[in-house]
């Protein structure tokens, strides 16, 4: 997941929760995720207390921790002019938003249906123009219907504040499936539960067939790049599937397709990329199947300074970008 791309996900309100949520694709390892207790204490951080205004049912949730991204030595720089672009959107955000929240999260609903639509919530010091203020520091754009839902449920947390909520468990479990114990964060989170008017719809849009019921990805970013993608390739509707290989072997076929026409696509070659989808690791255990891929520093480097070409010259009065770091020898690339 180039950091330059982040900012340039399709300004349709689906299309921007797909392209995502599906970037780097890949899929999981082991059982089913370990249920979350129902007594679990108030959200933590940031992005659960985002996590915990949402409403129910979203079927695709995207996070982004921007500050994250922006802090982060190598990329940093590339990510910030990336979301300072005025030509970029993200779900109907504008970019200059984006170049000052902190995180944001895409919540999809009723995908592939007529009612399909996407709210998003940004985590901001300031208030952000065109944007409902849900509680201090949040804010949200989309659907009025579903904004609206979103102020709801801030507002019978008590007074307009968002302590007292919680995430569904089901979605807090999955969202850790993929993410490597001991992490010790993650720039890009994806959790999916996938119905089937949206398994087919996403059968249709990715080549994926078949199209996983349930995903969870992490990503992170320090000097090197790692991206995990969990995908469960039991179908809910046949309860004779998750005895069954047959799904699992389908579903990696699936995916190693789609990484092999993601390498030909013209930005990830002009970015260098396609060696590392090349090197994706595919494992199966059970009905999941994970993917795994890396970007090593050397690697990441030369796919950040590409990044940094196509995104052009930087605009006048900008300050000029910290160097790259130079990785140490003997680094793998």
């Amino acid at each position: 997941m180039p950091a330059a791309r982040i900012a340039t996900a399709a300004s349709r309100t689906r299309a921007a929760a797909w392209s995502i949520g599906w970037i780097g694709l890949a899929a999981a390892c082991g059982g089913p995720a370990t249920p979350v207790a129902p007594s679990a204490p108030p959200p933590a951080t940031v992005a659960e207390r985002m996590l915990a205004m949402l409403p129910q049912g979203a079927q695709i949730v995207v996070e982004i921790d921007l500050a994250r991204l922006r802090g982060n030595p190598v990329i940093g720089a590339v990510v910030t002019r990336a979301l300072a672009d005025r030509e970029g959107e993200l779900a109907g955000v504008p970019a200059p938003p984006l170049a000052v929240a902190d995180q944001v999260v895409l919540a999809a609903y009723g995908v592939g249906t007529a009612q399909a639509a996407t709210l998003t919530l940004l985590a901001a010091p300031h208030d952000i123009a065109g944007a409902t203020r849900l509680a201090d520091g949040f804010y949200a754009v989309g659907p009025p219907e579903w904004v609206a839902e979103a102020e709801q449920r801030v507002a019978l947390a008590g007074a307009g504040s968002a302590a007292a909520l919680r995430a569904a468990p089901e979605l807090l479990a999955l969202r850790g499936h993929a993410m490597p114990a001991g992490a010790p964060g993650a720039a890009l989170q994806v959790t999916a539960r996938l119905p089937f008017d949206a398994r087919i719809s996403l059968a249709r849009e990715t080549g994926v067939d078949p199209a996983p019921a349930q995903l969870s990805a992490w990503a992170d970013v320090a000097d090197d790049l790692a991206l995990v993608v969990d995908c469960d390739a039991a179908d809910p509707g046949d309860a004779r599937s998750a005895r069954r290989g047959d799904g699992a072997r389908r579903l990696e076929a699936a995916l190693r397709g789609v990484l092999a026409a993601l390498a030909e696509q013209p930005a990830i070659r002009v970015l260098g990329l396609p060696a590392s989808l090349a090197g994706a690791r595919l494992i199966a255990r059970g009905t999941w199947v994970r993917t795994i891929i890396a970007i090593g520093p050397a690697h990441l480097r030369r796919v950040v300074e590409r990044a940094d070409r196509l995104l052009g010259a930087p605009a006048p009065g900008a300050r000029p970008q910290p160097p790259v770091p130079t990785p140490q020898r003997g680094e793998p690339s």
